[in-house]
């Protein structure tokens, strides 16, 4: 499974300044597929947020670089459901598939977001759903469908719904803070886990999404933890003589991949999370050159994606073809 972990250096020439961080796409592929998401119908009682369902939608396909979503202004009808879309005046704006939805209030407080994808060329209706999500959570709701979206046309899962983690650094001099920093994929509400007068490095997610490994310098010298992002505890991995750093979760969350330089040369070693034993995997560095010449890097290799912990209900399909 992939992971998302992006690092992110800020540096403010004056005082500490806190920012939300700004993801911008300048452009997509030349092959991205025309895709019209037309407004969501908002039927809840309550008003509806200042960024839609649709526009959220709209963006997490553009910033993939496999979309090319049509801007409402340039839409020629605002069709509300099936029998009222007119494909032909889709094909003439060339636009490949169309997107229709509404929301609507759920007894429990939350919300039903109903969505139906169409293929404008074929008249084939592709995905037929309703997603249901907690009171808070349109806005995941919103990365869930666009997930979805993704996957069925281009057969690979998407990653809207996920997390990332990265490194802040504001200020100069001795008013300098280190922050580690999770927000959703689209950098939408970000949450510092922890701060430092010193250096944080390398952010590694476990398979799960709930825990964090990083390096910190706040001792003088590089050490690897790991914490709970939900409770903030944290637990002190490695702090060996010379470098602690690289940390990787294994793809089962039971082991971790480091690189220490506590025998004298820096090598790569697993670390049991379990039974606190370590394999060192390397001999004199990580890499080491063969009968060839070759040099040869052992690491692991991509991880899942995180899932984002928030109260949804499971697809519920209605009528798909």
């Amino acid at each position: 499974m992939r992971r998302f972990t992006l690092i992110i250096i800020l540096i403010c020439s004056s005082q500490v300044v806190r920012a939300e961080l700004l993801i911008t796409i300048e452009s997509g592929s030349e092959g991205a597929l025309p895709i019209a998401v037309i407004p969501f119908v908002w039927e809840s009682a309550i008003p509806g947020p200042i960024t839609t369902t649709d526009s959220l939608i709209s963006a997490d396909l553009y910033r993939s670089g496999q979309f090319l979503p049509l801007e409402e202004n340039e839409m020629a009808q605002k069709p509300v459901d099936e029998e009222s879309i007119r494909f032909g005046t889709w094909k003439i704006l060339k636009t490949d598939y169309i997107v229709i939805g509404r929301v609507k209030d759920t007894p429990e407080g939350g919300y039903d977001l109903i969505y139906q994808l169409f293929d404008v060329n074929t008249t084939e209706r592709l995905l037929s759903r309703i997603l249901t999500v907690g009171p808070g959570d349109l806005r995941y709701g919103a990365h869930r469908i666009a997930d979805d979206i993704y996957e069925r046309l281009t057969g690979i899962p998407g990653a809207f719904a996920t997390r990332i983690a990265y490194i802040t650094a504001t200020g100069v001099g001795d008013d300098q803070l280190y922050e580690l920093v999770v927000s959703d994929a689209d950098g939408y509400g970000p949450q510092s886990i922890v701060g430092s007068p010193e250096p944080l490095l390398s952010p590694n997610w476990s398979p799960d999404g709930k825990k964090l490994a990083y390096v910190s310098f706040e001792k003088g010298n590089s050490a690897i933890y790991i914490q709970d992002v939900t409770t903030g505890s944290r637990q002190l991995l490695a702090s060996h003589k010379g470098i602690n750093g690289a940390p990787a979760f294994s793809p089962d969350g039971r082991k971790l991949a480091l690189a220490l330089s506590r025998s004298g040369n820096l090598e790569i070693y697993v670390l049991d999370l379990a039974t606190d034993k370590y394999t060192q995997l390397t001999r004199h560095g990580p890499s080491i050159p063969n009968r060839h010449g070759v040099r040869m890097v052992v690491k692991y290799t991509s991880l899942p994606i995180v899932p984002v912990s928030r109260r949804f209900t499971a697809f519920r399909r209605t009528a798909e073809t």
